[in-house]
């Protein structure tokens, strides 16, 4: 029997009032998720143990089914992700370029965790002066992509662990509370602020650099006979080639969202053909959460109702199990994560279950089913 999950990424949140004090969930118009929940039991899962970094690779880890105490860090899966080199000596830190508000480092705030979404091919021009003007070979900085970076730190190991805030949680606040003269992070902010001053002058909306999910090779074990995941970031690109399941990718940037999920919806049914255990990761509501878009949240939760969800299950053959979900909350009101319960529904083609109502987050939390993320891979 096949065994599906899909993850809308963040696509969890509280009432905003730009949405008449609904959430994304609650505003968008859903009727083929809505006749998939009515044939399904719901409830919450908590993909994030206490304690745990709030974010997407300890939430991803958990509903993969992996150990999620064994993260060590976001910007060494993203390296893995690359295919670059690891060395377990070294330290990685993800270095987002953003646009800074203010007329000194010191006196900004972030505006955008990633200059606007910057496309690549402004961006990396950019990305190799300034890795050429500021850094070198103890500090070394790789562009990857759209607004993302990582700097490995030679036989930077002996750091570990530092604490950066993510850019997206500290939007539109004030950077001086999170800067460290001292100690051993003091190095990491003079280097942010020699790249802000390189950055003025290279007329983009990058203006700044921002380190964030510093860390070191993470062990990621587990059973993946069978199993494929279709993502699109480089996170999971990385928790894949970590863990040994092949990723079936679909590129997002330079598209629209439409033509995105018409790509990966027809990837998505193959996969189902020739795999047992099927992981389907769409990013986009996670990073309209960050941009603080919630209508256009919403919207994308209506096409993913519309183009894939409708097509996808026509397209599966034989039994199945499917389950959906959030793999963390992200608030469109602020661009923050947050660690509560997610909600999901599991269909079985097997049972009679039903809900009442619509997948949202407070008539999952209503239902009085709640698991772990262990109970939730025995579902």
């Amino acid at each position: 029997m096949k065994k599906i999950t899909i993850v809308l990424d963040g696509v969890a949140d509280r009432p905003n009032a730009r949405l008449d004090n609904k959430t994304p969930l609650e505003y968008a118009k859903t009727p083929n998720l809505d006749r998939l929940f009515a044939q399904s039991k719901c409830g919450t899962v908590k993909t994030i143990p206490d304690g745990l970094e709030i974010g997407s690779a300890v939430a991803n880890l958990s509903l993969l089914g992996f150990d999620p105490a064994t993260y060590r860090g976001r910007a060494v899966i993203e390296a893995a992700g690359l295919h670059m080199p690891i060395d377990e000596n070294d330290l990685y830190i993800r270095v987002n370029m953003v646009t800074f508000e203010g007329g000194r480092f010191e006196d900004s705030s972030i505006k955008s965790y990633s200059a606007y979404d910057i496309a690549t091919e402004k961006a990396q021009p950019v990305a190799e002066a300034l890795a050429a003007a500021v850094y070198d070979d103890q500090f070394q900085l790789h562009y990857c992509g759209s607004f993302r970076n990582i700097l490995i730190v030679k036989d930077g190991k002996k750091l570990y662990p530092l604490d950066f805030m993510p850019a997206h949680d500290i939007i539109g606040q004030p950077i001086r509370p999170f800067i460290q003269t001292e100690g051993k992070q003091a190095p990491f902010f003079d280097l942010m602020k020699k790249s802000y001053d390189f950055l003025q002058t290279q007329n983009s909306d990058i203006n700044g650099v921002w380190f964030w999910g510093a860390s070191i090779m993470p062990e990621i074990a587990g059973d993946t006979a069978g199993r494929v995941a279709l993502s699109e970031t480089l996170l999971m690109d990385g928790i894949t080639e970590i863990s040994g399941i092949p990723n079936i990718g679909t590129v997002r940037e330079g598209r629209s969202f439409d033509d995105f999920l018409a790509e990966k919806l027809q990837k998505s049914i193959g996969a189902v053909h020739d795999y047992d255990n099927i992981y389907v990761h769409i990013q986009e509501t996670d990073d309209l959460s960050h941009e603080l878009e919630p209508l256009a949240k919403a919207q994308a939760v209506e096409s993913f109702d519309r183009i894939f969800l409708p097509a996808f299950l026509d397209g599966i053959k034989g039994d199945y199990t499917l389950k959906l979900t959030s793999d963390h909350f992200t608030f469109s009101d602020t661009g923050a994560h947050g660690g509560e319960s997610v909600p999901f529904l599991f269909y079985d083609f097997r049972s009679n279950a039903s809900s009442a109502g619509r997948y949202t987050e407070q008539n999952c939390r209503e239902s009085g089913l709640h698991v772990d993320a262990a109970g939730f891979q025995q579902l």
